[in-house]
C-alpha cells in the first residue's frame, strides 16, 4: 500500500514568520557559529522553563492517527552511516496464514501528542506562536505542525534550521548538522566549544509476519514501528565526527582510551547506567 500523504505537504514558514520572527540588530554581526550557540541557549531555556500541564498519559499515546505510514515487511540494512536500505520480504504463499492481528506496536511519532515549541528559520527568524503545536515524524524526518483542531501538516523542511519541542519536563532540541548530513534534523544531546553530541532518529514500519502450518506458529502477530537510533560525536575544533554506541566501551574508544577526563568521569559514575542524560553530563564536563 502506497504512503498516504498528509492533508497538506508543507507550510511556508516565511509566510507566518513576519509577525513572530524577531531579529536583533546586534545578532546580525555575529558569526553563524555564534548565532547557532545563541539559538541553542535560547531553546535550552525554553524547554527548561516551568512545567507545562500537557498531561501526556498512556491513554493519549496512540491518539495520533498514523498518517504517511507505508506498510511493508522490511529488514533494515546499514549501508552508510545513518543510512538504511530496506530488504523487502513476503510470506510463504504455500502455507496458510490465519491468525489474530494485535494492536500496532510503537509509533512513527516522537511524542504521543502535539506540544508547544519554537522554530528557527534559515534566516534565524524565531517562530513562537501559542496556537501552534508540533510533533516530529521519525519515518519521514519531518516537523509536523498542528493549529487548533485542524489536521497536521508537514513544515517545509528546507526553510527550517532548528526547532525544539516542549514536554511536561524538559523537551527535545533538533538542529541541522551540515558536517554530518545537511538534509537531516539531529536531536541535540549536548553542544559545546570542544565537543557536541547528536542523535539521529530513523523509524521503519514492519508488517506482521506470523504464519502457521497448523502445528507450528512463527513470527509476530502485530505490525510494528521499529526505532533505529544513531549517536554521533562531533569534534568541533577538528571538524570531524564519529558514530558510537551508548556503552562505556564504545564511548571510551571514540574519545580515546587514554582520555583522562572520560576515564575520571566514568570512575566517578561507575555504578550509573549509561543513559542520554549521563552522556549529556559527560560532554558538559569535557567541554569545561
Amino acid at each position: 500500500m502506497k504512503s498516504k500523504l498528509l492533508l497538506s505537504i508543507s507550510v511556508i514558514l516565511f509566510l507566518i514568520a513576519p509577525s513572530s520572527a524577531q531579529t536583533n540588530n546586534d545578532t546580525a554581526k555575529l558569526s553563524p557559529r555564534s548565532l547557532d550557540s545563541l539559538i541553542f541557549r535560547l531553546m535550552v531555556d525554553y524547554v527548561s522553563a516551568d512545567t507545562l500541564a500537557l498531561n501526556i498519559s498512556e491513554f493519549e499515546k496512540n491518539n495520533i492517527s498514523h498518517l504517511g505510514e507505508e506498510h511493508r515487511l522490511v529488514i533494515p540494512i546499514l549501508t552508510n552511516p545513518g543510512v538504511y536500505e530496506q530488504d523487502n520480504s513476503s510470506y510463504d504463499k504455500f502455507l496458510p496464514s490465519v491468525y489474530h492481528k494485535e494492536v500496532t506496536q510503537g509509533s512513527p511519532f516522537l511524542i504521543p501528542i502535539y506540544v508547544p515549541g519554537l522554530v528557527v528559520t534559515h534566516s534565524y527568524g524565531i517562530v513562537n506562536k501559542k496556537e501552534f503545536l508540533y510533533n516530529y515524524d521519525k519515518v519521514t524526518g519531518n516537523l509536523l505542525l498542528k493549529k487548533d483542531k485542524e489536521s497536521p501538516i508537514a513544515v517545509d523542511r528546507e526553510l527550517v534550521n532548528s526547532f525544539c519541542l516542549k514536554l511536561d519536563k524538559g523537551g527535545y532540541i533538533f538542529t541541522r548538522v551540515p558536517l554530518i548530513n545537511s538534509n537531516e534534523f539531529f536531536q541535540v544531546i549536548n553542544k559545546g566549544p570542544k565537543y557536541s553530541c547528536y542523535k539521529l532518529f530513523k523509524n521503519i514500519f514492519i508488517n506482521a509476519n506470523q504464519k502457521t502450518n497448523g502445528y507450528i506458529t512463527e513470527g509476530k502477530d502485530y505490525d510494528e514501528y521499529q526505532d533505529i537510533e544513531t549517536f554521533y560525536l562531533v569534534d568541533e575544533k577538528k571538524e570531524e565526527w564519529s558514530i558510537f554506541e551508548l556503552t562505556r566501551k564504545s564511548i571510551r574508544k571514540t574519545f580515546g582510551m587514554q582520555n583522562n577526563a572520560v576515564n575520571k568521569f566514568f570512575k566517578d559514575h561507575r555504578y550509573d547506567a549509561i543513559t542520554e542524560s549521563m552522556l549529556a553530563n559527560l560532554i558538559e564536563e569535557i567541554n569545561k
